[in-house]
């Protein structure tokens, strides 16, 4: 039987609160995109952002970022 390899997100604490904030920190761009608001970062700020935070996630844990890109 083969031992299934874990994502560090699921076995590092750290590693999770960091990915989370990244996360988090997306669905605000994202739900506040189009809207007019000060919070609005328009829409290509928010592609740029979320490559750029894909590539940190990448960084912290390709595993979990293969699950979870474009």
């Amino acid at each position: 039987m083969k031992n299934r390899v874990e994502p560090r997100y699921k076995t590092n604490k750290s590693i999770k609160q960091k990915i989370d904030k990244l996360l988090e920190q997306n669905a605000r761009n994202i739900s506040n995109c189009g809207t007019g608001s000060m919070f609005d970062i328009g829409d290509e700020k928010c592609k740029s952002e979320w490559t750029r935070m894909e590539a940190e996630i990448k960084q912290m844990d390709s595993l979990f970022f293969d699950r979870i890109k474009d």
